[in-house]
């Protein structure tokens, strides 16, 4: 029996760890993929306070040090189901049962995907959706980043060091990125923007060797030869699992208030996966330690 059993290993969920170990709950946090989240995923953070830049892995694997010394327990596995009953939570986690007096929500956000042809087929084969993660594997070749947001300038920026050739393309007329990433664009040779363009198709026999687009003013339809895709189009909240003991909005992001709770009593929310304005690591890291901080007190009563 835990006192706080944290879903997800992002920053929120680490942060709300930190909090609630040293409040003396006894902790375990529940990750099925790796610690981190979106943030180890990031090439470079820049906005993070006492950092004037740091890779998000090297964050990540900060944090992770510091509840491996605290002493928080972790599970790797995908918790499919959480029900409720006498004042105890019980999660299915993998093959483990785990019991818990409270709980907090921070599976975080996955990716948005494209939904063209080609993209189930050659996911992993040339398809990605992690630049930090898969960029290696293209070095030296051409490859094509989808979107105009601050995700997909820093894939692109990142991508440019790697690959010969980088084309960022999106429907807009122009980026939609921070300043910041639009000036650490300027001077890169081997990125070539391509406003007011769709991807249609990506292409590959086994592996991808091009990306169909199609310009939206003129109609005109191209294959572009590329060697990767990445898909940087947004994040999705996947709350499904929760329907039942949380009010979910229309964009399926869990309702809570400023101290984390959910309609569920001991049941809070922290991070990406709630309803929220801004989705920022440091405001992923005020959830955290407000949504612990919330299960202290629940349990202490």
């Amino acid at each position: 029996m835990y006192d706080l059993a944290i879903i997800g290993g992002g920053v929120a969920g680490m942060t709300a760890a930190i909090y609630a170990e040293r409040a003396g709950l006894k902790t375990v946090i529940i990750e099925k993929a790796g610690f981190g989240g979106q943030a180890a995923l990031t090439a470079k953070i820049e906005n993070y306070p006492a950092f004037k830049e740091i890779e998000g892995f090297e964050l990540a694997a900060k944090m992770k040090e510091q509840i491996d010394a605290l002493g928080v327990d972790s599970n790797y596995a995908d918790v499919t189901e959480i029900k409720k009953a006498d004042d105890v939570f019980t999660l299915a986690a993998g093959a483990d049962t785990i019991e818990a007096k409270a709980v907090v929500i921070a599976n975080g956000v996955k990716r948005r995907e494209l939904g063209i042809p080609g993209e189930d087929a050659l996911r992993g084969r040339g398809v990605s959706w992690c630049a930090v993660c898969d960029g290696g594997f293209f070095r030296g070749k051409k490859v094509a980043v989808i979107g105009a947001g601050n995700s997909a300038l820093s894939d692109a920026i990142y991508l440019s060091n790697l690959c010969e050739e980088v084309y960022l393309i999106f429907r807009r007329s122009s980026p939609t990125a921070a300043k910041s990433y639009l000036d650490a664009l300027e001077g890169l040779k081997n990125v070539h923007l391509l406003p007011r363009h769709i991807p249609l198709e990506i292409k590959g026999d086994g592996t991808v060797n091009a990306l169909r687009i199609k310009n939206l003013d003129s109609e005109e339809a191209i294959d572009l030869a590329v060697s990767g895709v990445f898909e940087a189009i947004g994040l999705i909240p996947d709350n499904g699992i929760f329907a039942d003991l949380v009010d979910l909005d229309e964009n399926g992001y869990i309702v809570a208030d400023d101290e984390m709770k959910t309609k569920t009593e001991g049941l809070f929310a922290a991070g990406d996966t709630r309803q929220k304005r801004l989705r920022q690591i440091v405001t992923a890291c005020a959830d955290g330690a407000a949504a612990a901080t919330s299960a202290q007190e629940y349990c202490s009563r």
